[in-house]
């Protein structure tokens, strides 16, 4: 009888942490959703952005190298370097982004109660599962 109380109170016990780690790893799935989708967000702007600025640097150093104005070129310069350097820096940005979606399709081993059918009745036995989580969006 002893054993019987121990071993209900074990599975009691050991119930209570698998769902609260799963619980655990949905919170940290969306996070990194969250987190990748913000990334990629910010470094496509940024790629936009760079790309944007270079194409008019280089458009206003052309009409300032036939047109002879100083300002226009040197602004011209100015700008394609702060594009080029827009751009470049998007580039890891987007990369980060992508491995941080990855690391939100996780692939983890757990074990599951499945109830199964004995012959003294119906019981609940823990088996190791393996489980695929794929979020496709974070809402």
């Amino acid at each position: 009888m002893n054993r019987l109380i121990l071993l209900v109170v074990l599975l009691c016990f050991s119930f209570g942490k698998l769902y609260a780690q799963d619980s655990n790893n949905k919170i940290l799935i969306e996070e990194y959703i969250k987190q990748s989708e913000k990334q990629k967000k910010t470094g496509l702007i940024m790629l936009g952005a760079g790309v944007g600025a270079t194409v008019l640097g280089i458009v206003m150093f052309g009409v300032a190298w036939s047109g002879g104005s100083e300002v226009a070129g040197l602004t011209g310069i100015g700008l394609f370097t702060a594009g080029a350097i827009s751009t470049l820096a998007s580039i890891p940005i987007i990369i980060s982004s992508a491995s941080i979606a990855r690391k939100a399709a996780t692939l983890s081993i757990q074990s599951r109660a499945l109830p199964g059918i004995q012959p003294d009745g119906l019981s609940s036995v823990i088996y190791p599962a393996l489980n695929l989580s794929i979020p496709i969006n974070s809402k």
